[in-house]
């Protein structure tokens, strides 16, 4: 760490109130002490040039004013003497300043205890003959004004820390609600909401919907995942995050979601978390992405502007044996997710003239042929309706 240089700063102005007195060694020692501030500051700031304050941005002048500041505070209490209004919050002033500076409590620390040993020599400096004893009498008065310093700095850092932290948080949420919104926004607005995310606008996004039971588990999963961004509004959760390598569809979270992959760039967020919410609502298990749910939303769209689309299908299936439809609903989905009677009869363990008998069953049964593409796509979209219908997920 570079050396810090002692700014030219006006010097402190306050006065030691103790005049030399006898029979008062110790009150003595800190008055010869105080004529010696700046050697005591200067130490100080010699011995901080081994802390490191990470990214952290203190001004040079913020740390020798500190330093100036705190080593008045410590004569004062040593001596006993009642501290001059400017310094009576000084421990809660300065954390508050760190915290908000963005240093780290270790880092502080570590530079707030070395006050001890600056002080320590410090006095073994102006103590003469008998002021070695009266100095090592009083070890234990130098050592409880320390760490009752520290004790006040530790705690009004966490506390600044946490009220930091929420209002991070609320910040947060406000950009959140603003892009979850719906209004129109600019290009400059979704550039400042993404600057106050710490993301980029055009990076590509992936993005979980949430509902009923599921969000309690999805907020104890991600708990303490910094990396994501979560958006709650009228029971459904919305996490999103950055897409990266280990996506959500090759790593799939353990509770169910509807889920969008490949969002090109944060302005696109909203949109896709209203298709994640109905992939969510569409009533799969899992992590359902639209090549697994767009078969069932399409039956229940098609059921509320045709009814009755789906009804033919079922209740020709429903007058089979379970064993027989089992078997048919199953060679139905495994032959339309692969369109080959040499796959279906591999992955059902099946000869391939099986396969096609089957098909050839389901086509009797239902009236619809798997192998013409309009017939295909009726069928499987009323064949998702039935819960016996093999999921991929």
């Amino acid at each position: 760490m570079t050396e810090i240089p002692v700014p030219n700063l006006v010097p402190s102005v306050r006065t030691f109130p103790l005049e030399a007195s006898a029979g008062h060694q110790w009150e003595d020692l800190i008055r010869r002490l105080w004529t010696q501030r700046d050697s005591l500051v200067s130490d100080f700031l010699s011995r901080f040039e081994a802390v490191s304050y990470d990214d952290a941005k203190v001004p040079e002048e913020d740390v020798y004013r500190t330093a100036v500041d705190t080593m008045d505070m410590f004569l004062y209490q040593m001596a006993g003497l009642e501290l001059p209004p400017d310094l009576r919050n000084l421990p809660r002033e300065v954390a508050t300043r760190r915290a908000s500076q963005g240093v780290p409590l270790q880092s502080f620390l570590e530079a707030v205890r070395n006050d001890f040993r600056v002080l320590w020599k410090g006095l073994e400096r102006v103590a003469h003959g008998d002021g070695v004893n009266v100095l090592v009498s009083n070890m234990d008065r130098v050592m409880d004004v320390v760490e009752g310093y520290v004790s006040s700095i530790q705690q009004s850092f966490v506390e600044a820390e946490a009220l930091l932290a929420r209002d991070k948080q609320l910040y947060r949420q406000r950009l959140l609600s603003r892009l979850f919104s719906g209004e129109p926004k600019t290009q400059q607005d979704v550039e400042d909401i993404a600057a106050g995310l710490g993301v980029r606008a055009a990076d590509t996004f992936e993005l979980l919907a949430v509902i009923g039971d599921a969000v309690a588990e999805a907020q104890r999963a991600f708990l303490n995942d910094r990396r994501l961004h979560s958006y709650e509004r009228a029971g459904v959760l919305y996490i999103f995050r950055q897409q990266r390598a280990g996506s959500w569809q090759q790593e799939p979270p353990g509770f169910a979601a509807g889920y969008i992959p490949d969002i090109a760039g944060l302005a696109a967020v909203p949109a896709a978390a209203s298709s994640a919410l109905v992939l969510a609502r569409s009533g799969g298990p899992g992590l359902q992405t639209v090549q697994e749910a767009w078969q069932r939303i399409a039956a229940e769209l098609l059921e509320q502007t045709l009814p009755g689309f789906c009804s033919g299908v079922q209740e020709a299936l429903r007058k089979c044996t379970d064993h027989e439809r089992a078997r048919l609903l199953q060679v139905a989905e495994s032959y339309a997710r692969t369109g080959s009677i040499k796959e279906t009869s591999e992955e059902l363990y099946c000869h391939r003239n099986t396969v096609v008998n089957r098909l050839h069953s389901l086509q009797q049964v239902i009236g619809l042929d798997l192998a013409v593409p309009g017939e295909a796509s009726w069928a499987l979209i009323a064949l998702s309706t039935l819960p016996e219908y093999p999921r991929t997920v």
